[in-house]
């Protein structure tokens, strides 16, 4: 393994510590690497300005990854749930913690991939509450 492969797995280890250090935080979060900053997205411990630096990321992965962030989770919700990448709306469609009323937001999406994944997740949690 190369050092900077041990360095990358380094720094994705320490990217999912939610003991990590505010400076650390920082620092990963400006990574090169999208897999570190995903995982500092999903992170319980950065602070709010980390996160929303994070959910205006260039690449749809990491703002997907703030959506899993039991941080502040409503606000960046509603703004993924609006996000213009089709993938980031996919990938909350299926999210059944996700608040029922964004579910039923993206059941009625334009894009129809997006529409149908949330469509299955309702009907999924209709059968979960319905058997309970």
């Amino acid at each position: 393994m190369s050092n900077q492969e041990i360095l990358l797995r380094n720094q994705y280890i320490a990217a999912g510590d939610p003991r990590i250090s505010e400076l650390c935080v920082e620092k990963l979060a400006s990574s090169n690497d999208p897999l570190i900053r995903r995982r500092i997205a999903e992170n319980p411990s950065p602070p709010i300005q980390i996160l929303f630096k994070l959910l205006n990321d260039e690449h749809s992965d990491e703002r997907l990854g703030v959506s899993f962030n039991p941080i502040g989770q409503r606000p960046f919700l509603d703004e993924l749930v609006a996000d213009n990448d089709g993938d980031v709306r996919y990938g909350l469609a299926e999210n059944a913690a996700l608040p029922m009323n964004l579910i039923q937001k993206l059941a009625n999406d334009e894009n129809p991939y997006v529409a149908q994944r949330a469509r299955k997740t309702v009907n999924r949690l209709k059968s979960i509450s319905w058997a309970a």
